[in-house]
């Protein structure tokens, strides 16, 4: 119930605070009704979910703020499998598989934040090096896939800025000690997710091939740049109140 509530909490702060995006978000399914009918209903029910998800992520970042990091940890957990179980599903209707690429990286991060908010344990193998690494790994593979395999994968320029975003997005949650890194770092991943999903999406309508998730990726990390940036101090996520 206690968790049913802060959701509802955020939610009506949220709305309160972005409730533009309900207006864009309306014309935008009002563009896929005239462009690529068929697609309707998956892409409501893909922006739907993640928009449940997004909510989470505000919470975890609420948490943080007020320095529960237990409660931090179990959104961050929550978002990160409704966020896999999306992509999973995007990349069987929409082969759409980039969006998955970096869900090892997160993974990793939900680890590390569960072992140290909730079972007060180190997970010293679980660095912002080691994420990095990873990162750069996983990015030299779909590297040579693309190139050498013919993959549809990352096929792109827009795609890559979008997923570069989506990286540093999951290294970001990894840095649990320099505050101030983990909000610059977060600061610039939101904004190349913001503008490689708007360029996908501007391209998704183009080519009548609407991606739901390139919709979600734009509107919904637009509006937690915006929650981040106006209530979250370059000192960190611990501010002591956010007000939205």
């Amino acid at each position: 119930m206690r968790l049913l509530s802060d959701f509802t909490l955020e939610l009506k702060r949220f709305s309160r605070a972005n409730w533009w995006i309900y207006i864009i978000y309306f014309l935008l399914l009002a563009a896929i009704l005239m462009v690529e009918r068929e697609k309707l209903l998956s892409v409501f029910m893909i922006t739907s979910l993640h928009f449940v998800a997004d909510i989470f992520i505000m919470m975890m970042f609420t948490a943080y703020a007020n320095g529960n990091n237990q409660r931090g940890t179990y959104c961050q957990v929550m978002s990160m499998l409704l966020f896999m179980s999306l992509k999973i599903y995007t990349g069987m209707i929409d082969n759409s598989w980039h969006y998955l690429a970096a869900d090892p990286l997160y993974i990793l991060a939900a680890i590390k934040n569960y072992r140290k908010d909730v079972l007060q344990l180190s997970t010293h193998w679980i660095s912002t090096t080691s994420m990095t690494l990873l990162a750069l790994c996983i990015f030299s593979f779909l590297i040579y896939a693309r190139f050498m395999w013919k993959s549809s994968i990352l096929a792109t320029p827009s795609q890559w800025v979008q997923t570069t975003g989506i990286f540093l997005f999951a290294i970001a949650l990894s840095i649990t000690v320099n505050e101030k890194k983990r909000a610059a770092v977060a600061t610039i991943a939101l904004l190349l997710m913001v503008v490689g999903s708007a360029w996908e999406t501007y391209l998704s309508f183009k080519n009548r091939q609407i991606v739901g998730l390139a919709l979600s990726y734009f509107l919904l990390p637009l509006t937690v740049l915006v929650f981040y940036a106006s209530n979250i101090s370059w000192r960190g996520f611990r501010k002591p109140s956010i007000q939205l």
